[in-house]
């Protein structure tokens, strides 16, 4: 998913977008991803998890193709749109599989697993991003990092009748009126946020957020009347009953919201501000990505017993690379883009690491707070909450930065430099900073992990 942030500046330029259009093209795929994300692992347990699987693939590599082609920024993004809905019928899935293969010992190693793949994969999709565009194959510019998607797709779709187990479907009663108010609720949310600053925050902006709380409100109610009547809700309300699973999900917020939004200000920085090309761009996340693997492989073993404290640690590394960050960018701009960006490389090094003992461990010491029988609705609550941070970030700290930059990135007339840009990228460090020292208060306050139990009957 993160692959686009690095084509998204060569995306505005080509199609002469906005810079809000493009936070659309970003959290449009991730808005409609966690609205449907909950109803898809639902699919997946009434249909059978490999055939959902398989499903989403294929309309995924459709959609991948088509957004490839789009001849405007309003077709990518619908196309996008329907890609993030196309991605919810697949990773669900994923963690159900996980769910139901590993033994309850051996899942919170297989979660920080998965999140350390996860984390790996974005930062290497910046990579793989900025090679493809600065390759220009066959002149596909930024198309090429769409299109890239189809044959790793249709490589993968003809692997899993072989290593996806096939699943007993169960069936469960669709959960309607909770999908359509989730529908309802996070888009009234998240595009006037995205749309209001570069509209000027006009009059309409506000009754769309009080239409996304009523929303929410009524779904409150909704699922919990659904759940009081035996009903399988789409969001069990009696999950944040328990203190460790609010707490948990709040430090997925958080920590969710500034992950994402530093990766699409981080391209603009790179591209924009100090002109490097897009490969030169990824590279300039290469710290950040090697710090995220190395902390995610060597927390894999801790994660297991000491979750809590790993996540700690991780966002107390990550304050420190922002500290790092804010120092070397309040030096202002180095004499040439290559030294300014080799400048900025160990505060990214420290903030990778960081970010690697958080997104590793998350996922599993979130679940491990939750009784086993529940653990499928918890998995598709924290996957959405991820989401929506996610979307979220982007269109609060899009904003941001674009109000400390005082024009569009890319809009000619303001003659932007690159002092500019890294003075804004400076005020957002602090906000960063900010949700990290919350992420590491509310990791703090999770309980303890249960241990494992031992085997007495040898």
């Amino acid at each position: 998913m993160l692959i686009v942030n690095v084509a998204a500046p060569s995306i505005q330029r080509d199609l002469r977008a906005g810079f809000s259009d493009i936070q659309l093209v970003v959290s449009g795929y991730v808005l409609a991803y966690a609205v449907a994300l909950t109803s898809g692992g639902r699919l997946g347990d009434s249909l059978g998890r490999r055939r959902v699987f398989l499903t989403g693939l294929l309309a995924f590599v459709v959609c991948s193709a088509g957004c490839a082609l789009a001849p405007s920024v309003g077709v990518l993004i619908g196309l996008r749109v329907a890609q993030g809905l196309a991605a919810a019928l697949m990773l669900p899935q994923v963690l159900s599989v996980i769910q139901d293969v590993f033994p309850r010992q051996e899942r919170p190693r297989a979660l920080a697993l998965y999140g350390a793949t996860m984390g790996m994969g974005a930062v290497v999709g910046q990579i793989v991003g900025g090679a493809l565009i600065r390759a220009d194959v066959l002149g596909l510019g930024w198309r090429s990092v769409f299109w890239v998607n189809v044959p790793i797709g249709l490589a993968a779709a003809a692997c899993v009748p072989f290593v996806l187990p096939r699943s007993r479907p169960v069936r469960r009663p669709a959960d309607a009126p909770g999908l359509l108010l989730t529908a309802v609720a996070m888009p009234l949310f998240i595009y006037p946020l995205i749309r209001g600053g570069a509209g000027g925050w006009t009059w309409w902006v506000w009754p769309a957020f009080a239409g996304a709380a009523l929303a929410l409100a009524a779904l409150w109610s909704v699922e919990r009347r659904r759940e009081s009547a035996g009903r399988a809700p789409l969001i069990a309300p009696s999950l944040f009953h328990g203190r460790g699973f609010t707490t948990g999900l709040g430090a997925a917020l958080v920590f969710s919201c500034g992950n994402y939004g530093l990766f699409l200000l981080l391209a603009y920085v790179f591209q924009e501000g100090l002109h490097l090309s897009p490969l030169a761009s990824g590279v300039g996340f290469l710290p950040l990505g090697l710090g995220f693997a190395a902390a995610s492989l060597a927390g894999r073993r801790p994660a297991v017993r000491h979750g809590n404290r790993l996540l700690t640690s991780g966002a107390g590394t990550m304050v420190l690379g922002y500290l790092v960050l804010a120092a070397t960018l309040a030096r202002g701009p180095a004499a040439s883009a290559g030294m300014q960006a080799l400048a900025m490389a160990p505060a990214l090094l420290i903030e990778g690491v960081g970010q690697g003992l958080v997104a590793a461990p998350l996922i599993g010491v979130i679940l491990a707070t939750v009784p086993p029988d529940e653990a499928g609705s918890a998995s598709g609550v924290v996957l959405t909450i991820n989401q929506l941070a996610s979307s979220l970030g982007v269109a609060a700290f899009g904003a941001l930065f674009v109000a400390l930059l005082g024009a569009d990135p890319q809009q000619t007339s303001a003659r932007l430099t690159a002092h500019d840009f890294t003075d804004a990228l400076l005020g957002c460090a602090w906000a960063f900073l900010a949700l990290a020292v919350a992420t590491g208060l509310l990791a703090w306050r999770l309980p303890p992990p249960a241990q494992p139990a031992t085997d007495t009957t040898r």
